[in-house]
């Protein structure tokens, strides 16, 4: 199986599902926290990362890697160390760990300090306590001024906050509001997500239940999404993915790497890996997981992409991106042009002002863009 997998660098995803308490939006899989079971879980992460390498040791080599979650701040600035020593990487490739508001003290950022972790992804989701009481999120946003404050003074120039929006009883000048005071914090870099409550949510089992106010219309949300997007701009940031914002140079290089259809690593129960030709998940399940590594097998179940699946992720993550995808390069990788395949939809959908055509890069309109999966799926 090694011949076919891609060299190294890749980006590199670990997983790491601890919570201290799950919040009500969340669908994502999550674990209760205890020292032992964190214990044991990276005893597993370690074998994982064994698996692969001794299959294939150039996946030691990481462009990038990125502590998602669950609560990756959970873990002590031994256990990041460890971790990201298991990878050769260069002086500069960005370390990412995302971290609960509430756990940034001045001792953890002493310890982090002694990792390679150069940016941290917070979990602020709004600055309104009504929202973040919705939300169930614990910390209140009178705190987080002082929470950036002493990130700033240990060291991390590259800061990116997460915006939740389209929260019930929102509009555009809510929003508006909201993002004044994100703006006013100066992060290198934004994401914003459209509420969305899966209904096996605590949530969204409210809402099917009648027991949680609806939330805002398509109109609504459309309008607000629009704010989020000319705020932004105006501000000076770079729209460099659809829910994403940056300073000029400050793109998360980990998640380009997503949207750009290059391999990545994911380890760590739930994660996602990318090792063209194969596409694979862990298990969402902290012991489908642990028999899985414990057994020595590595992507059991993963899929073999042929190249009509590989055009299509292609697609499908390339025009998330506001600079879109270059025909040509699309041309060199699946052998057929895109342009003459799909004349008809393209000419179609730029009539209606909702794809650009320049040059060689195809891309959805800024009109689009809140709309960007029914436009996408023309094209696939």
């Amino acid at each position: 199986m090694e011949q076919d997998f891609p060299p190294g660098p890749l980006a590199v995803y670990l997983h790491i599902p601890f919570c201290l308490s799950r919040c009500g939006y969340c669908s994502f899989f999550s674990a209760p926290f205890s020292i032992r079971a964190k214990t044991g879980y990276l005893k597993l992460l370690h074998r994982e990362i064994d698996l692969f390498c001794n299959a294939k040791p150039e996946l030691v080599w990481a462009a990038s890697i990125y502590f998602g979650g669950g609560t990756p701040s959970l873990l002590n600035p031994d256990e990041v160390n460890a971790l990201c020593g298991r990878f050769q990487k260069a002086p500069e490739a960005e370390i990412t760990l995302e971290i609960n508001p509430l756990q940034i003290t001045e001792n953890y950022l002493t310890q982090l300090g002694q990792t390679p972790v150069n940016r941290l992804s917070i979990g602020v989701q709004s600055l309104d306590d009504a929202d973040l009481r919705y939300l169930e999120r614990r910390h209140h946003s009178a705190q987080i001024p002082d929470k950036i404050k002493l990130c700033r003074e240990f060291g991390y120039v590259n800061l990116s906050l997460d915006l939740i929006y389209g929260l019930p009883g929102s509009d555009q000048d809510s929003l508006r509001r909201n993002l004044e005071r994100f703006l006013a914090l100066n992060p290198e870099h934004l994401s914003a997500y459209l509420l969305t409550l899966d209904e096996e949510s605590a949530l969204g089992r409210k809402l099917r239940h009648g027991e949680a106010p609806e939330l805002p219309g398509e109109d609504n949300l459309a309008a607000q999404y629009a704010v989020l997007r000319q705020t932004m701009l105006d501000a000076g940031y770079e729209h460099y993915e659809i829910s994403n914002f940056c300073r000029p140079g400050r793109a998360s290089c980990h998640n380009l790497a997503y949207w750009t259809g290059q391999p990545y690593l994911g380890l760590g129960a739930a994660a996602a890996g990318f090792l063209p030709p194969r596409r694979y998940t862990n298990p969402a399940s902290m012991e489908a997981y642990a028999r899985q590594i414990m057994q020595g097998t590595f992507m059991p179940h993963a899929q073999i992409c042929d190249a009509e699946h590989l055009r299509k992720d292609y697609l499908m993550m390339g025009l998330r991106l506001t600079d879109g995808i270059d025909l040509a390069e699309y041309r060199e990788r699946f052998g057929c042009d895109l342009a003459d395949e799909k004349n008809k939809e393209i000419t179609r959908l730029s009539q209606l002002g909702l794809l650009e055509l320049a040059g060689t890069r195809l891309r959805l309109s800024s009109a689009a863009l809140f709309v960007s999966n029914s436009v996408i799926g023309e094209l696939l």
